[in-house]
């Protein structure tokens, strides 16, 4: 192993620990610190400083981590938002202005999302199906954990579409295998937003995906196998969803959707004097206060929600207005001169946006340390690398 090999796989142990141990392990973030300050060491020891002047230059996804990082500070201390969202912008912030984006390969990210796929199955699998356990359980909660599941998926359906037929087996497994963790993981927010997505990019690029009559084959008999291995799980939610809006229709609202739809409705009360920069932890007393003056139902005290289950409302409530249009930034900004690039990246980009634009919707996928993360590595990396196709 040579000195340039050994250095490089320094500065990607944090890369490699996102598509891995952050995507089993509860707590995955904790240890990835330590990861990111040895990868940032190594960058600037091996690089110099050449790597973190173009990043700052060029790199306009950090530019928007660094502004939301500076905020979430500031919040932090005025009026506290969550340490792990904190540690996980600071994470960001350091490894995306010493990473040397020209380590991630199309091949590297191919084998990553394998490998990510694989993990997230693998933790579906066993927590969902073997044991059988609650979803509020699991040492990721299987909304951010379906999320994940979903942006690896669609990343390699994505890159499936670019020219390079070097790695469609391995972007076909980690399709596929990724379809598996989402509906395993029974989200029907996430569920929405992935395969919507799935449909439109195989709508658009439906022949190139399916270049050859085995490719065909191969792929209907993936899909049937699939199809009849979940099909409980899928048929089990969506008998779950029938009842819930059945019992919305007659007045119930003490059902998971409709203890969303309390929330929602919420929200803006909780802010309406606190709309610029938020309540952070105190909207619990604010919902309290509320909930005296007979605005909040006992259903919804009783969940005591440590947030509203939609990112852009929960911003809202808790880091204001200036929050909310920090978070619009952070999707919009990924999107900026797709015209201008491949159809591979374009796909690639726009995917992951609308996945987590959508999950967005019904949860707080940016709230989350891991999901975020996977976020805003997979964004930067394409974004920044844009610049050179």
């Amino acid at each position: 192993m040579n000195r340039s090999t050994i250095f490089n796989t320094l500065i990607l142990l944090p890369v490699i620990w996102l598509f891995s141990g952050l995507l089993v392990v509860g707590d995955g973030d904790k240890p990835m610190v330590a990861l990111v300050v040895i990868s940032a060491i190594t960058s600037i020891s091996y690089y110099g400083l050449q790597t973190t002047r173009d990043n700052l230059r060029h790199n306009r996804v950090l530019w928007v981590v660094l502004a939301l990082t500076v905020y979430g500070l500031f919040s932090h201390f005025y009026h506290g938002i969550s340490s792990r969202e904190i540690r996980a912008l600071l994470m960001a912030s350091v490894m995306l202005i010493c990473f040397p984006r020209e380590l991630i390969s199309q091949r590297l990210l191919s084998w990553l999302c394998l490998m990510g796929s694989i993990a997230c199955f693998g933790m579906a699998f066993y927590y969902g199906l073997y044991l059988d356990m609650h979803r509020g359980l699991w040492p990721i909660n299987a909304i951010p954990q379906a999320t994940m599941s979903a942006a690896i998926s669609l990343s390699a359906l994505a890159m499936m579409t670019g020219n390079d037929t070097c790695n469609k087996k391995i972007l076909i497994a980690a399709f596929f295998i990724g379809m598996a963790a989402v509906i395993i993981s029974q989200t029907r927010g996430v569920w929405l937003g992935y395969f919507i997505t799935v449909m439109l990019i195989v709508a658009l690029r439906l022949r190139h995906l399916l270049m050859t009559r085995k490719a065909c084959l191969i792929t209907l008999a993936t899909l049937a196998v699939g199809s009849f291995a979940l099909k409980p799980v899928v048929e089990a939610r969506i008998d779950e969803t029938q009842y819930e809006v059945n019992q919305i229709m007659s007045g119930n609202f003490n059902t998971s959707a409709g203890l969303r739809l309390q929330m929602w409705a919420i929200a803006p009360q909780l802010v309406e004097d606190n709309w610029l920069l938020g309540l952070g932890r105190y909207h619990h007393e604010k919902f309290n206060e509320l909930y005296r003056q007979g605005q909040a139902s006992e259903s919804l005290k009783q969940e005591n929600p440590a947030h509203y289950h939609n990112q852009f409302l929960d911003r809202l409530v808790k880091s204001g207005i200036i929050g909310v249009i920090l978070l619009v930034t952070l999707l919009s900004v990924p999107l900026i001169g797709l015209s201008h690039v491949s159809h591979q990246h374009r796909y690639m980009l726009s995917s992951i946006v609308l996945l987590y634009a959508t999950a967005s919707l019904t949860d707080v996928p940016f709230s989350h340390p891991q999901p975020l993360l996977l976020y805003i590595f997979l964004v930067s990396c394409l974004t920044t690398s844009s610049r050179k196709h």
